[in-house]
């Protein structure tokens, strides 16, 4: 594992050798569904208000639902303020439970489409490529976790996707992908896994 501090690599639950602080032992890594619903969900207010704003222009810029609600567009606006929201409850639920667990021992992943556990111990390669987002588990509205991120609203991400690949005691192959936009604090996740896998090797 690595110190939160210093990063210097240290067995889980010992002390930093660098600087003392404790060294977890589980490093737990959330999905970024609820992030994006709640990003959603306010550009849906933002436009809602934008909307009652041009409504109003005749008021004097006070805000009259009836004009909003009466109009002829109202449909219109209907589908300005319900889309982003919409969008936002499909990467929820697509999101939904998805966790990342790391340990001195294995990665695993926990989420709607099953559990997933690889040790280090088999891991046999580590890669990181482009990744279509039609290719990914989110679809084609996964574009938008390119620039929706946790920790930062807008942030350029290119859509590269990290796979470990092991062989397990049995022989079979085994693939655990890390697909774009769905973890939070991605850059501490690929710290600690270059920490046990090494560089990735870019295809």
């Amino acid at each position: 594992m690595l110190c939160p501090t210093c990063y210097i690599s240290a067995p889980g639950g010992t002390d930093c050798p660098s600087c003392g602080g404790p060294v977890p032992e589980l490093e737990t890594f959330e999905g970024q569904g609820g992030h994006y619903l709640r990003v959603l969900i306010l550009l849906s207010v933002v436009l809602f208000t934008v909307a009652t704003l041009i409504a109003s222009l005749r008021t004097g810029l006070r805000f009259r639902f009836d004009l909003l609600f009466g109009s002829r567009w109202f449909w219109l606006y209907g589908i300005i303020f319900f889309l982003p929201t919409a969008m936002g409850i499909h990467f929820w639920y697509m999101l939904r439970g998805e966790q990342i667990r790391v340990t001195d021992a294995y990665i695993e992943r926990l989420s709607h489409w099953g559990p997933e556990r690889i040790l280090w111990a088999d891991v046999t390669a580590y890669q990181k490529q482009i990744l279509p987002f039609r290719d990914t588990r989110l679809g084609q509205g996964a574009r938008l976790s390119r620039w929706l991120t946790r920790g930062r609203l807008l942030r350029n991400m290119p859509p590269y996707a990290y796979d470990l690949v092991a062989l397990d005691r049995e022989g079979e192959r085994q693939l655990f992908r890390l697909e774009p936009g769905t973890i939070s604090d991605l850059d501490w996740l690929l710290a600690l896994i270059r920490e046990r896998a090494g560089k990735p090797e870019t295809l």
